[in-house]
């Protein structure tokens, strides 16, 4: 019990022991002063004859008033300073440390950042204007399509491939030339015309326009082709080839 109280005074803060004191001397000084009061006040009571001899013959004897002492401030005792206890602490043993193999790292070449290039606007090529109002295309007929003829079979067409009737057409041979205009046989094609060869070489052209000329063409070839569908053996043969000329018109 006496261990706890003295636990409890500790945690008393030196303030709360002066605020302490000072109500107990106030409270002190109020009882003593209402105690002088009391007894300077009391009114003595009536004596008997014998009280009054008595008192007549010693003098009365002042009380002397209680003399106020203030009770010391009692001085806070300081707390004992808590003590550590060491604590064991366990000796660690150096366990030794396996370092690894450091392994080798690849070195990558760096490669190059890659070039984003614009692309390529595609730029058509300018149609070179003809510097020909007619050009021209030479084909040899096949041994079926001849059956030995030894002809020129000249077509002359507009822009859009239509035959062009009444257009004059010339042909040339060494000594000699012949012209011819197209539109006379209309159930073959409007810009049809035909020119029988016989030895020699031949050149063809369109008159009134600027055109190139086709040609020279021969029917001198000293070889023979078989036609297989009518077993026309001479159906290409020497001086009996024929061809197709046909004249287009670009401009």
């Amino acid at each position: 019990m006496l261990d706890r109280l003295n636990t409890q005074l500790q945690d008393v803060s030196v303030s709360d022991w002066k605020l302490i004191i000072s109500l107990l001397m106030v409270a002190n000084f109020v009882a003593m002063s209402s105690l002088g009061w009391l007894v300077l006040t009391r009114r003595a009571p009536e004596s008997s004859p014998l009280e009054a001899r008595v008192l007549a013959q010693v003098p009365p004897t002042r009380t002397p008033l209680p003399t106020f002492t203030s009770t010391p401030t009692p001085t806070s005792t300081p707390r004992p300073t808590n003590t550590l206890v060491p604590t064991w602490t366990p000796t660690l043993t150096n366990t030794p440390t396996v370092t690894p193999t450091p392994t080798e790292t690849p070195t990558v070449a760096p490669q190059p950042a890659a070039v984003v290039r614009p692309a390529a606007t595609f730029t058509p090529a300018p149609t070179p204007t003809p510097d020909v109002d007619f050009q021209v295309s030479v084909r040899q007929l096949t041994a079926c399509e001849n059956e030995g003829k030894h002809h020129l079979f000249i077509y002359v067409k507009d822009m859009n491939s239509i035959g062009m009737p009444g257009v004059r057409v010339q042909v040339a041979w060494p000594g000699g030339e012949a012209t011819m205009t197209t539109g006379q046989k209309t159930h073959i094609d409007p810009g049809f015309v035909d020119f029988a060869m016989f030895k020699g070489s031949y050149t063809v052209q369109v008159l009134d326009y600027i055109s190139q000329s086709g040609g020279p063409i021969t029917p001198d070839i000293p070889r023979s082709e078989t036609c297989a569908d009518t077993g026309n053996s001479v159906a290409n043969s020497l001086y009996h080839y024929s061809y197709e000329i046909v004249f287009q018109k670009v401009r």
